[in-house]
């Protein structure tokens, strides 16, 4: 009998455990934040995703009263960062601030140590900056249809330069080129303030940069900025056109940026700090900040528009890869 009633006795702590374990969790996923959060950024600290990446951080810090500490890992186009970030602890307190890269990366590394689709959780989109596309003054091409034509007059005679093989500057510009119906020459570099340099000096004809990286060069006499992507013409930069306007609507290579945590994440800490972005980005101070850092547009949203963005993006840049023979080095 009393052997009878220990199983009874061990049945039911049983049944009771994962009640038990639900209700541990809910009350540490309750008390979140309770220590400091680390958002890994894989750029250079003072790259443009560095730069939004610290805005951002601020403002959660103030919601969350915890301090947000971007930590930087720059590597291999941003994926030694995301490649931390998903073998990390899904807690709350390890977060990656991505941009395009993170949907590039995919296309033009042959061997990536993670999955983007289910390694990483998308948390909330914040926001996506405009393309612009710079030509040394020695072009002769005045705008975007003159310099089609030139493009397609002399096919490869044009070039440009980027920041390195596979990374977004390249990327953004073979898929101009696909989308105008030109061959361009590219000439790559290690850096983009290697490659504004050579813009500069005439070493390359042509640039595609975000307007982030491209506002200190913009009233430069040695350079002419053609078009610009995006709905409408960006207050920063009113004089230039839309890629619209100038016929080629097709043309949308906007760098989005976003914020994600390792895949398995309690549903309730994303929402949370899905939150806490939307309310951050609301602030006037933060959108101002935001504005004027490169003409940044904002978007928040839920996770799962993040995800349909960039399931979206990832098949694009998927198929620009495989058409432009793009690997990275």
């Amino acid at each position: 009998m009393r052997s009878f009633n220990k199983v009874k006795l061990y049945v039911g702590l049983l049944a009771a455990l994962p009640f038990a374990l639900a209700g541990s969790n809910a009350g540490a996923q309750s008390t979140y934040p309770a220590q400091p959060i680390k958002m890994v950024v894989g750029f250079a600290p003072g790259s443009a995703t560095d730069v939004l990446a610290r805005v951002v951080a601020q403002g959660l810090s103030e919601r969350l009263g915890q301090p947000v500490v971007v930590d930087n890992k720059s590597g291999a186009g941003g994926s030694l960062a995301a490649d931390v970030v998903a073998k990390s602890k899904p807690d709350g307190y390890t977060l990656l601030f991505v941009s395009s890269a993170i949907a590039v990366n995919p296309a033009v590394y042959p061997k990536l140590s993670f999955d983007v689709n289910t390694d990483l959780t998308p948390i909330s989109l914040v926001g996506r900056a405009p393309v612009v596309l710079l030509v040394n003054q020695s072009v002769r091409a005045k705008s975007v249809s003159e310099l089609i034509a030139d493009a397609k007059a002399k096919p490869g005679a044009l070039n440009f330069g980027s920041s390195g093989q596979g990374g977004a500057a390249h990327m953004a510009a073979e898929l101009f080129g696909m989308t105008a119906g030109v061959k361009l020459t590219h000439i790559p570099y290690r850096g983009n303030s290697q490659a504004i340099t050579a813009l500069l000096g005439g070493d390359v004809d042509l640039m595609m940069d975000t307007l982030i990286n491209a506002m200190p060069q913009l009233n430069s006499p040695k350079i002419r900025p053609l078009g610009i992507t995006g709905d409408a013409r960006s207050p920063l930069a009113p004089d230039v056109p839309t890629f619209r306007e100038m016929g080629l609507p097709q043309f949308d290579a906007r760098v989005f940026f976003g914020v994600m945590s390792p895949a398995n994440m309690p549903r309730t800490v994303v929402e949370r700090i899905n939150r806490e972005i939307a309310a951050t980005l609301k602030s006037k101070d933060v959108a101002k900040r935001l504005s004027e850092a490169g003409g940044l547009t904002l978007d928040g949203g839920s996770p799962e528009e993040f995800q349909s963005t960039l399931r979206k993006e990832l098949a694009m840049w998927k198929k620009v890869a495989a058409d432009a023979k793009v690997v990275a080095e």
